[in-house]
Order: structure tokens, then C-alpha cells, then sequence
């Protein structure tokens, strides 16, 4: 699904990553970890073509990454980075958001669809009604990570899905990410219980 074949990265001008090699199959769940500056978003952001590797490549779904790719290699990804800027005012605005782009309109969910997941992480269907700035930081989170699982897309790339959550939402979420049984997913995590509980671990620096 996603192969990472002998990549070097460097942040200015300086070696981060160096001879960089994994296979990930498809449904895996794996876990990215290590010391802060390491280059594990690096690692993400290279799958979505934002850094591209000095040297090696990276194939996704059997497809070269390259700029003549990247757009159909974006289409199979979902990414929930660590810090989102949110200018929406209700948490309803905020779940629509991303499927009024063309490419996710027919995905669109219906509020039945979105409650059936909000049951999954024990949060109230009130809140789908309530304003951004009426809701925890958990349940935001809970929330943006729901949003971008219903994009249904086969790979998903997670930056601290649980940084601000409490042990029984990081068991929910942990039950949560391993029922997506046909999704590749990858996490970028410093939370030693996430990490445990996903496939492969992988440590980088």
C-alpha cells in the first residue's frame, strides 16, 4: 500500500532522516514515534507530497510519487494534522466543510451517519447543534478525527490523535481506529498507550 524505499530527508541543509525503508500493507495501523525533531512528520508530509526525499522513493497503491501523481495519491488520503485553524462557527459547519469540495461532495454524510459515529466516542448528539466555542478540546478533537474518517478514503495519516484526551476517550479511539479494518493508517503519536495498542511501531531517531 505504502512503501518508503531507502529515502533521505534533510532539514536546512542538515541530514534528518537517512536510508528510510518500510513496507505498510493494506488495513495496517502503524505508529510513528520518537523525540521531538526527529523528522516524524516529515515522514507524513512526504506521503502527501509536501517534503519531497533527496534521494529513494515513495510509492503509494502502486503508484510512484511524483508530481504527476501526488493529485491521484491525495485522493486516497485523509489527514488530520495536530493544529487546525477552524474558521467555522458550529460544529455542523465544521463536519460539511471538507465534502463541499467536488472531489468529496457524493461522500456527503447525512446527520444519521454522523450521529451513528458520534455514538462510536460516546459523544452527545447535542453537540453536532452546538458553536465550536461551547465544546472541550477532547471532543473537538474526537470530532475533526470523526470528520475525516467519514471522508471514507483507504489511507488515513493522524498527527497526536489523542494529545488531548483522557485514558477512557484514548481506549474509545483506540477501539475506534482498529475497527476501520480496510484502512491503512498511519499515527504520528507521543502516547505511549496509542502507540502499543497499533500494529507496527516505528521509532525514528
Amino acid at each position: 500500500m505504502i512503501r518508503f524505499n531507502n529515502t533521505y530527508f534533510s532539514y536546512d541543509g542538515k541530514p534528518l532522516i537517512s536510508g528510510f525503508s518500510v513496507n505498510i500493507a493494506h488495513g495496517e495501523k502503524v505508529a510513528i514515534y520518537g523525540p521531538s525533531g526527529s523528522g516524524k512528520s516529515t515522514l507524513v508530509h512526504a506521503i502527501l507530497g509536501f517534503v519531497q526525499p533527496e534521494q529513494g522513493e515513495i510509492t503509494v497503491n502502486n503508484l510512484h510519487l511524483s508530481p504527476d501523481t501526488i493529485n491521484e495519491i491525495r485522493q486516497l488520503t485523509s489527514w488530520l494534522p495536530q493544529d487546525i485553524s477552524l474558521p467555522y462557527n458550529t460544529i455542523r459547519e465544521m463536519i460539511l466543510a471538507p465534502f463541499e469540495f467536488k472531489a468529496n461532495h457524493s461522500r456527503k454524510p447525512s446527520d444519521q451517519e454522523i450521529l451513528a459515529e458520534f455514538d462510536k466516542l460516546a459523544l452527545e448528539h447535542s453537540l453536532l447543534d452546538k458553536g465550536i466555542s461551547e465544546i472541550s478540546g477532547g471532543q473537538k478533537q474526537r470530532i475533526l478525527l470523526i470528520t475525516t474518517v467519514l471522508l471514507r478514503r483507504p489511507i488515513l495519516l493522524l498527527d497526536e490523535p489523542t494529545s488531548a484526551l483522557d485514558a477512557q476517550s484514548v481506549d474509545l479511539v483506540i477501539d475506534y481506529l482498529k475497527s476501520l479494518t480496510d484502512t491503512t493508517i498511519i499515527a504520528i503519536s507521543h502516547d505511549q498507550k496509542f502507540i502499543n495498542s497499533l500494529d507496527t511501531k516505528i521509532k525514528i531517531g
